[in-house]
């Protein structure tokens, strides 16, 4: 009777294991990538690279749009806004990129200058 019930245990925890593979197989590369995505600094490094770039080919396109198409863009403080909010996005990933590479034990990014240089000429 004890070798039965241990087998039937047995049988029911193998039917368990079973159900719960299948259903992380459907989904499993999700948990793959967002665990990669929270551990691995050469991920993060890439995903703010990304994320950098989008940020710096969007602010000439919004100032394209601001420019020629001024209908759409009525008051200064909405430019103002756009410029604020696409720098501070950029920054954001500019300095996760930094942090990334550091995690990685590379050599940190330019540093990107707050102010113009004396004698630069600007």
């Amino acid at each position: 009777m004890d070798d039965e019930l241990r087998n039937e245990i047995a049988r029911l925890h193998a039917r368990l294991d079973q159900l719960h593979t299948q259903a992380t197989i459907r989904h499993g590369w999700m948990r793959h990538f967002v665990k990669d995505l929270e551990t691995n600094p050469a991920s993060q490094y890439k995903v703010h690279l990304w994320g950098a770039i989008y940020w710096l080919v969007n602010f000439p396109a919004v100032t394209a749009l601001f420019f020629l198409a001024p209908g759409l863009w009525v008051k200064l403080g909405v430019f103002i806004t756009l410029f604020y909010s696409i720098y501070s996005n950029f920054a954001t990933d500019y300095g996760s990129m930094s942090a990334a590479l550091a995690a990685m034990h590379e050599p940190p990014l330019p540093e990107i200058p707050a102010q113009i240089p004396p004698g630069s000429g600007i």
